[in-house]
């Protein structure tokens, strides 16, 4: 399979600033002591999911965060959202790339900036050029790969898992940090890791399903929710009680959704 590749209207955000590493370590979910780049959840006090980031350190010691899902402005809001005395500034960078998502077989292009995902269920990464370079690959659509990511049950965010949710109902877990110390909703993550009182689950589906459909018993209680959909096949929000194999109406229930670590 060629590298296939398609514009992808992602955030570029750079964070300097003295204090930068210390006070990114202490917001976001993922430990970044040891580690050149990583995808990271930004989470509110009541632990649920506000945003997602690849965080990657650069080489004069600052930090590079993409976001596929928010605009700049609004990232920025987030991740400053607690700098008090703080010597941290977060700029964005957007305008000064051309941002793209690459996924196939063969590694992107070694002259551009290329951070590998696991997020799509396929080899892929998310790739920024200089603006007027020509496309790391071969022109795709970004509903092919969000095929890919459905069906291999993978979730994303905020599709799959945002302002509401858990990153434990949607499968996250690959994206926390349970060792690194206090961070923002870090007790609710200990909490949830120590007792595992979830009451939904983030399920593969296969069946006539959309977006926002609900599944509903045949008495008409609702039990789950389909968040992403391609074709036949989906990935819904259901009751932790039903197992794996239950069919609601005309949809199956399959295994529970899994981010993989980078």
């Amino acid at each position: 399979m060629s590298l296939r590749c398609a514009q992808a209207d992602t955030a570029v955000v750079r964070v300097t600033g003295e204090d930068a590493a210390a006070f990114l370590q202490g917001q976001c979910s993922a430990d970044l002591r040891r580690v050149q780049v990583t995808d990271a959840l930004w989470l509110n006090r009541k632990g649920r999911v506000l945003a997602h980031t690849v965080i990657a350190k650069e080489a004069d010691g600052s930090f590079l965060l993409l976001c596929p899902h928010l605009g700049a402005a609004e990232l920025i809001a987030i991740v400053t959202a607690n700098v008090i005395a703080d010597d941290v500034v977060a700029t964005d960078e957007s305008t000064l790339w051309q941002k793209w998502i690459a996924w196939g077989a063969e590694q992107a292009n070694a002259d551009v900036k290329a951070f590998a995902s696991k997020r799509f269920g396929v080899d892929a990464w998310d790739v920024l050029t200089p603006i007027g370079a020509v496309a790391p690959g071969q022109p795709a659509s970004l509903a092919e790969l969000e095929a890919l990511r459905i069906a291999a049950g993978v979730p994303a965010v905020p599709a799959d898992c945002g302002a509401n949710e858990f990153p434990q109902e949607c499968g996250l877990d690959a994206w926390v940090s349970y060792t690194k110390g206090c961070y923002l909703g870090q007790e609710v993550m200990a909490r949830i890791q120590s007792m595992g009182s979830l009451r939904r689950i983030l399920r593969r589906v296969s069946g006539p399903v959309s977006v926002g459909q609900e599944l509903r018993t045949p008495e008409g209680k609702v039990v789950g929710t389909v968040r992403s959909a391609a074709g036949e096949m989906g990935l819904a929000l259901v009751s932790v009680d039903l197992p794996e194999g239950s069919v609601i109406g005309e949809v199956l229930l399959g295994a529970p959704a899994q981010m993989a670590a980078r």
